[in-house]
């Protein structure tokens, strides 16, 4: 009997421990996501500042262009006033400035939301995260006291012989 109680007690145990390790994983994803969205909103407002400095520059002006990591390419701005971006799908358009830029903000606060939603999750699970744990120091303490009154029964009945 006591054997089918600890077996009980162990898989319980295990079954929160492989609970636990579940919701840390989803963390861990949304982690991810998060760092990825923040990667691509610092990439989207550095587009929109280089816009902005190259319009400034004006047409006619000579710049060197980056040509991978370590590379760079002498050019001549043209117009700076139409602006081709990616709208998705490996579709782009050609766009005005003003409009150009809007659209890259319009993805940016898409991303923002994205973000805000995905930490609104991961706070969900972290209450998780310590409700469980909770339950897995609860049901550690319930086994020590249950092999302590085990142990002290065991005594007693020895004393008794």
């Amino acid at each position: 009997m006591l054997k089918k109680l600890l077996k009980k007690d162990d898989r319980k145990m295990a079954e929160l421990n492989r609970e636990l390790r579940s919701y840390i994983a989803q963390i861990e994803a949304l982690r991810v996501e998060i760092a990825n969205i923040d990667v691509l909103v610092s990439e989207y407002r550095t587009t929109i500042t280089t816009l902005k400095n190259l319009k400034g520059l004006g047409a006619g002006k000579e710049i060197l262009l980056p040509v991978g990591r370590i590379a760079q390419v002498g050019a001549k701005l043209e117009d700076v006033n139409k602006i081709v971006i990616n709208i998705g799908s490996g579709i782009s358009v050609e766009l005005p400035f003003d409009e150009a830029v809007q659209q890259i903000e319009k993805e940016i606060t898409v991303l923002l939301v994205l973000r805000e939603a995905l930490e609104k999750a991961m706070v969900k699970l972290y209450a998780k995260v310590e409700e469980l744990t909770e339950r897995i120091r609860e049901h550690g303490h319930s086994e020590v006291s249950q092999d302590t009154g085990e142990e002290n029964e065991s005594k007693e009945e020895g004393e008794e012989k």
